[in-house]
């Protein structure tokens, strides 16, 4: 595979858009929630505290305890004693995920995503393909752990988290509970469904000088498909802005593949030959393609040249006009 990826036309991928989302990648992670990961392991010292029973279990059955867990979770336990933080990180698929990726990890302890566990996400980045389409998910929905493609996130429904007030609407309290007092609220908080805690901050793509939609309070947003139930009837939002929607984009991030047993990433690449393409179901400049993924796309449509009376334009061609050089993947 390798080998084919190095015979694909020179500067025909590229892995960032001049486009800035406003997504959680853009939230100021690194400041909002600085790890310590690696910054206390002293290979000489041994824990001086163990974690009690824990410590009596086989480590084949720790390691899926642990793995059970879901990442806030697992941070606190990891900051119990310096035992602890060695388990923590002496668990395979976490050591993948901390080296990898540490903003998906700030990201769910920032927003408080603690719908799914440790395995989940890590088998999550272990696929490829988005949760409602056949496109490669370069996203992360943080909600319940769903991989899904920059399309998909901006126009499905099940991508429009509710509200507190929204998601209350689905409940409605039956004569008894109305008798004892029961509301809407207490209804949705006993259900529990998945949910997060916002960052304040600007959201939505940046297409003026504003630089996104700034939202000022943090909100308690909830998956709609697991309130609703379905996504039809009153479900379907009345008033969705898409790309101009700040819900849509407070639970997401980029996100890799995991491969080879966790020890490499592939963040994927936009063609470059289709950077002025908006078909969808076809070729868009949005849509994000895998190494397993480029040598098809190719073959599908045409190596890319530049095009010959438009200085700086690309495109695929049917039939190579000129020479063309290699470009080296990773």
């Amino acid at each position: 595979m390798e080998n084919t990826l190095f015979d694909l036309p020179g500067f025909a991928v590229y892995t960032k858009l001049n486009i800035c989302d406003n997504t959680l990648d853009d939230a100021q992670l690194e400041t909002r929630c600085p790890l310590d990961n690696g910054r206390h392991h002293v290979a000489s010292t041994r824990a001086r505290y163990s974690v009690g029973q824990l410590d009596q279990l086989p480590a084949e059955l720790l390691i899926q305890v642990l793995l059970q867990t879901d990442i806030p979770s697992l941070t606190h336990f990891r900051r119990v004693n310096r035992r602890a933080m060695e388990l923590v990180d002496s668990v395979p698929q976490y050591a993948a995920l901390v080296k990898h990726c540490p903003n998906i990890i700030r990201a769910i302890l920032s927003i408080q995503a603690g719908a799914f566990d440790c395995d989940t996400l890590y088998s999550t980045l272990s696929t490829t393909r988005c949760f409602t389409c056949e496109r490669f998910g370069d996203h992360l929905y943080l909600i319940d752990c769903r991989r899904v493609c920059y399309l998909c996130f901006i126009r499905r429904p099940e991508y429009f988290p509710l509200t507190v007030g929204q998601a209350s609407s689905f409940f409605t309290p039956d004569e008894t509970q109305q008798r004892n007092a029961t509301t809407a609220r207490k209804l949705l908080r006993v259900a529990n469904p998945p949910s997060v805690m916002s960052l304040p901050g600007r959201y939505c793509s940046a297409w003026g000088d504003d630089g996104g939609n700034l939202a000022r309070k943090r909100l308690r947003l909830f998956d709609r498909l697991a309130v609703a139930q379905s996504l039809a009837g009153p479900s379907v939002p009345k008033l969705d802005k898409t790309t101009r929607e700040p819900r849509r984009f407070m639970a997401i991030i980029t996100a890799p593949h995991l491969f080879d047993a966790g020890r490499q990433a592939d963040w994927g690449y936009f063609c470059l030959g289709c950077r002025d393409e908006k078909e969808e179901k076809t070729r868009h400049f949005r849509i994000k393609y895998t190494r397993q993924d480029l040598p098809q796309h190719v073959a599908r449509y045409g190596p890319v040249e530049r095009t010959p009376n438009i200085p700086g334009r690309f495109m695929h061609v049917t039939q190579p006009t000129g020479k063309r050089t290699s470009l080296p993947y990773g």
